[in-house]
């Protein structure tokens, strides 16, 4: 593929999702991805894949405070599976178009696929592909102490998606450590 098309195909990648409302996009690659668990293998839901574009979808913050208070539990819950279906959609949509393009490509659902090859199967709760690893890799977001993902504007208040695809897209690079969100603070802790 001639290098000025394999850029304007990745900006076009990037933008695409956050038109849909992602927002922040990123891409890794096999070879960005080199070294992590397997979760990270892009070829155990698409053999041949390359790259893998990953976004977050902002949850509406106003509700997160009242459902950690115990005053609002539904709103949030319902905002939660909303953006989930989003971000699912988004993927949908994306991988869609990037097949359209001759680019085979397998969205990866928001939440709740696991890998049934594993000793408990599905209970092990073990992600075909881990849309976490896919965001702090592209520069979505970074690790907090949680586990959970936090990007720079919406601190962990984000649903992670993804896309897997065999076109070799350009990777994006990962958010600077010494610039992180999360000072171990432990609130989070805290709220749980």
């Amino acid at each position: 593929m001639i290098r000025g098309h394999l850029h304007r195909l990745t900006q076009t990648v990037l933008d695409f999702v956050l038109r849909e409302g992602a927002e922040a996009s990123g891409i890794a690659t096999r070879e960005t991805l080199e070294g992590g668990p397997p979760s990270v293998d892009l070829q155990y839901v698409l053999p041949g894949a390359r790259s893998a574009v990953s976004f977050a979808v902002p949850l509406d913050h106003d509700l997160i405070e009242p459902y950690l208070a115990k005053q609002e539990r539904r709103a949030h819950e319902l905002d939660n599976i909303r953006v989930n279906a989003v971000a699912s959609g988004i993927a949908l949509h994306l991988a869609a178009y990037l097949d359209q393009q001759g680019h085979a490509s397998v969205p990866i659902a928001a939440n709740n696929v696991y890998r049934n090859d594993t000793p408990g199967g599905s209970l092990d709760m073990f992600p075909d592909i881990s849309l976490r690893y896919l965001a702090v890799v592209s520069g979505v977001g970074r690790f907090g102490l949680s586990g959970n993902i936090i990007s720079d504007r919406y601190g962990a208040s984000v649903i992670l998606g993804g896309v897997v695809t065999t076109v070799d897209l350009e990777p994006t690079a990962p958010l600077p450590a010494h610039e992180g969100y999360c000072d171990r603070c432990r609130i989070c802790q805290a709220a749980c």
